[in-house]
């Protein structure tokens, strides 16, 4: 899989027509590792993982994703590399489960109307991590919010990527389906990959992240591990008075906001 660093960023500085978005990020996630981004809406999250993904380009810095400058890549070596799953991947057009996750052999086909053997062994096997073998032809537009979000797992995770770059993966699902992801996402981590996953609740990255990095303004303001999630990180990222808690039977710690800060 190749170096031991999954992401690293270097003075990473992004601008939208001139204003900036994103300044000076240095960032380390080693391989094998789910870590999650945090902070409020506009704090530049998603224009992260897009710099980090290729989609977009830094005005400075450096991006490596597994030893390797990510913009320096051809499109099939990066997309071998790693993957972005987007809140908006799911598929408008009536294409079956199994088609949308055969999309995830693109960086590896020659043609999309041909497979070889090692492709739809691929997508065999994703399908069965992801349980969905069982709606291969259904028409995706038919699925349930949750379906659909395994299904666009799967297909990222027929792509085999080293890195997963997840834009709010959770999001819009009840939370029997969100408590699913994030068990997939960790064992995505738990095989050696690199899942970094942008999440807005702040409890599911206590419980299942390593690594919780806080944004504000564009700029990344602590890297912490979870027990290291105060109070006064809290409200200083979201502007709330909150209380870290600690479930007695679980030992997983969770975070309670009780009014906005006056502060």
């Amino acid at each position: 899989m190749g170096s031991d660093m999954g992401i690293k960023l270097n003075g990473l500085s992004f601008s939208y027509g001139g204003s900036v978005t994103l300044s000076g990020i240095d960032l380390e996630i080693p391989r094998g590792t789910l870590a999650a981004l945090l902070g409020p809406n506009g704090a530049g999250k998603s224009t992260l993982l897009k710099n980090i993904s290729g989609y977009l380009k830094p005005q400075k810095g450096e991006v490596l994703v597994c030893g390797k400058p990510v913009h320096s890549l051809k499109d099939k070596e990066r997309s071998r590399i790693v993957t972005y799953l987007a809140p908006e991947s799911r598929s408008s057009f009536d294409f079956s489960v199994e088609e949308v996750v055969m999309m995830g052999r693109l960086p590896y086909s020659e043609s999309i109307l041909s497979h070889s053997p090692d492709d739809l062994q691929a997508a065999e096997e994703a399908m069965r991590i992801t349980q969905v073998e069982h709606l291969r032809h259904r028409p995706v537009t038919s699925l349930s919010s949750g379906e659909q979000q395994r299904v666009q797992i799967a297909r990222a995770i027929c792509q085999d990527p080293d890195v997963f770059l997840l834009d709010e993966p959770t999001a819009h699902l009840d939370m029997s389906f969100e408590l699913e992801i994030m068990e997939l996402v960790k064992e995505l981590a738990e095989e050696g990959r690199t899942v970094f996953a942008i999440l807005h609740d702040v409890n599911l990255a206590l419980r299942y992240a390593s690594q919780l990095f806080f944004m504000k303004e564009g700029s990344l303001a602590y890297c912490l591990e979870a027990n290291q999630v105060s109070s006064d990180v809290i409200r200083d990222v979201y502007g709330v008075d909150a209380r870290i808690l600690e479930d007695a039977e679980s030992g997983i710690k969770f975070v309670l906001p009780y009014s906005i800060s006056r502060l």
